[in-house]
């Protein structure tokens, strides 16, 4: 259950099994479709774009810098995405 809670980020006193695994049962029973097109937004590691670097007047760095929740440093910290 901590396993399953620490994977889906869910925080609660009591999880629903049950729910959870019907969730997953309906996802497995979506069709997949052939839509015209759809190809076209696959993302593919060839048809990447550049990163370029956006430079910012000082002030407005500054009021983001002050506003931001969490800092260290010159960096700001968001929440971790990959485990």
């Amino acid at each position: 259950m901590d396993k399953l809670q620490q994977l889906s980020n869910i925080r609660a006193e009591e999880v629903n099994i049950s729910k959870i695994t019907d969730f997953f049962e309906t996802i497995k029973s979506v069709k997949n479709i052939n839509i015209e097109g759809a190809e076209n937004h696959i993302v593919k590691s060839d048809n990447l774009r550049e990163d370029k670097v956006v430079h910012c007047n000082p002030e407005e760095k500054a009021l983001i810098m002050e506003n931001f929740p969490a800092k260290q440093g010159t960096y700001l910290v968001v929440p971790k995405v990959i485990q």
